[in-house]
């Protein structure tokens, strides 16, 4: 959620700041050649595509070389370019502006993933030390959904035992039906018949209707976590951690 705030706020601020980046060196076009402004606009782009990611970074390249053009270039106030250097700067600052604006976000992307990584094995530590707590199991269970429900794209959770009944919930089910009408695989969470090769890089939402995952130890069910999508994609990685979430549950109604 905090990346695409990030975004939210770099998308139309990078170039906003290429603008006015640009009118703030009006005072010195005169001392200097207009390549030599390449250098600020550079730092500005990979400033935004650090923070704000590829799109944000390629619009803000692009904003930049226009900047520089209606600004610092011969003649002021206007897009035309008349003088052959500030032709070869303008070109120049489109090219290497896009080129670290590409490379800047792949970082970006790198970052983001390692973020949801640390994230997801905190989740299974916290859940982890839940089944060593002392106490009763419905609270502790309780404790463990909440930080699931925190952690990944999900509206609600219950636990139910062999039974049927339930153990202990979080959140709410936004489906229109009280009980899931899905159920998924113990691996991937993904209904039979879908593969995961087959989900985009960002991954698709949990079903908001609503998905039912059987929890067995061994060849002995044991109970049956039943969960709801809030509508975020979840990732591959997500979808397992949560696998892995419902494994160390299954682990505590088991005993």
């Amino acid at each position: 959620m905090r990346d695409d705030y990030a975004n939210l706020f770099y998308l139309p601020g990078g170039p906003i700041a290429a603008i006015l980046l640009g009118m703030a060196l009006i005072p010195l076009r005169e001392l200097t050649n207009s390549a030599n402004f390449i250098f600020v606009f550079m730092i500005l782009i990979i400033v935004v595509a650090e923070f704000g990611g590829r799109w944000a970074a390629i619009v803000t390249a692009a904003c930049s070389a226009l900047s520089l053009d209606f600004f610092l270039t011969r003649p002021y106030l206007s897009l035309r370019i008349v003088g052959k250097h500030d032709l070869i700067a303008f070109g120049g600052l489109t090219v290497c502006g896009l080129v670290a604006a590409a490379l800047g976000s792949r970082r970006g992307d790198a970052l983001t993933v390692l973020r949801e990584a640390n994230s997801h094995l905190d989740l299974l530590h916290e859940v982890a030390g839940q089944t060593e707590e002392s106490g009763p199991i419905e609270t502790r269970i309780e404790e463990a959904l909440r930080s699931c429900r925190e952690s990944l794209p999900l509206a609600g959770l219950i636990l139910r035992d062999a039974r049927g009944g339930v153990v202990a919930a979080s959140g709410s089910a936004p489906g229109p039906r009280p009980d899931p009408v899905v159920s998924v695989r113990p691996d991937t969470l993904l209904p039979a018949g879908v593969a995961a090769p087959e989900l985009p890089r960002g991954g698709t939402p949990f079903p908001a209707e609503g998905a039912s995952l059987v929890l067995e130890i061994g060849s002995r069910q044991v109970g049956r976590l039943d969960f709801w999508g809030d509508g975020r994609p979840a990732s591959l990685q997500a979808r397992r951690t949560l696998s892995d979430a419902a494994r160390l549950l299954a682990a505590m109604i088991g005993r």
